[in-house]
């Protein structure tokens, strides 16, 4: 689709914050090369960089340290690292659906299957303990929850986490929680895995949405539990042998001197968040929530006689590039996903078009 769009197409497909990084982070990388930081270095990555990590979440797990992190080539690497490091072939994950694409493929390539549960969208797209007790077999050895999620841009309030927690302790299952959203989110506080009364977490982050730096491509895993750390570090010696050294360097620095940067971007997708759910829930057969984290809208879209797919063809024909909601599982089917990673301008003339082709499509 993203090949077929023509120049003049109005792009909600990519999930991309259209912010930079930090200046001052691009000129601490530049430096840091400049100083030769361009060799090998440790697999878990930087010790101060990862104490600096670790002390961003003492307010949740105070006994959090250096040894706590590794320092990963992106969530995306974290993720693999962590299904290697659990699961083994004839295991299964939990893992919700709709979901981003890499989680079902990636236990596949260790073994093991994914275990799909639903998150409907009558319940803000929050899984039912019902539905996961059914899913559960004496094969599952983890569940994957991402809050804030993409695509849905679905949370968790303090009880729905709590529940959650509650039943992977009581199954004694790994929580992996995928929180790469943590500093994009509206209305309150961000809810984490961590800190929840149970050390079997380990979470998946990356700096790709809080610091615009999606072409760096450097995230890092955390856990209580310094087996499963020694585990995953081993893992990423595997997968990567290490990050990159500068890119450290320069991350270290958008911590210590621009801590704030993601609150201000979070503002403007907050703006934008409130036009595009305004202009979509004005559309007739159009109903979508509000989301409370991320930068994306997932609503139901009805046409009838049509898929998810084919409203998004007709969409981009139109000059709107959006995801069908089957891109991320078959769950999906009814909705379209929007990134609102674009001016507030350009979501305007978009909706202006969705309204329209839309409009032509239920009158056929």
């Amino acid at each position: 689709m993203f090949d077929m769009a023509g120049d003049d197409a109005i792009q909600f497909g990519l999930g991309e914050p259209d912010f930079q990084p930090p200046q001052l982070a691009i000129e601490a990388f530049n430096q840091a090369m400049r100083d030769g930081r361009n060799k090998y270095t440790t697999t878990a990555g930087h010790p101060e960089l990862r104490s600096k990590i670790a002390t961003l979440w003492h307010h949740l797990s105070p006994d959090l340290d250096e040894s706590n992190v590794c320092i990963t080539m992106s969530g995306t690497n974290g993720l693999l690292d962590i299904f290697l490091a659990l699961v083994n072939p004839g295991d299964n994950v939990l893992i919700p659906e709709p979901y981003f694409p890499l989680y079902p493929p990636d236990v596949r390539i260790c073994g093991g299957e994914p275990n799909l549960y639903p998150c409907r969208f009558e319940n803000g797209f929050v899984p039912m303990i019902q539905d996961l007790e059914e899913r559960l077999d004496e094969n599952t050895v983890a569940i994957l929850y991402n809050f804030p999620s993409n695509p849905t841009g679905g949370n968790v309030n303090v009880k729905q986490r709590d529940e959650l927690v509650e039943f992977a302790k009581a199954n004694d299952l790994w929580i992996i929680t995928d929180e790469v959203y943590d500093r994009i989110v509206y209305d309150g506080p961000h809810v984490s895995f961590l800190g929840a009364g149970y050390d079997k977490v380990i979470m998946v982050q990356s700096f790709s949405k809080t610091f615009a730096m999606t072409g760096w491509r450097i995230g890092y895993l955390l856990s209580p539990d310094s087996e499963a750390m020694a585990q995953l570090t081993k893992m990423q010696y595997y997968v990567t042998a290490c990050s990159n050294d500068a890119m450290q360097h320069a991350v270290l620095q958008a911590l210590k001197e621009a801590p704030d940067y993601p609150e201000s971007m979070c503002a403007e997708f907050k703006a934008r968040r409130d036009l595009i759910c305004e202009r979509l829930n004005a559309i007739p057969g159009v109903t979508c929530h509000i989301p409370t984290g991320a930068f994306y809208v997932f609503p139901k879209v009805e046409v009838p006689g049509m898929t998810s797919e084919e409203i998004a063809m007709a969409l981009l024909e139109g000059g709107v590039l959006c995801s069908p909601g089957t891109a991320f599982g078959s769950a999906g089917e009814g909705h379209l996903r929007f990134a609102y990673t674009i001016s507030r301008e350009d979501i305007s003339r978009g909706m202006d078009r969705v309204e329209s082709v839309l409009s032509e499509l239920r009158s056929d």
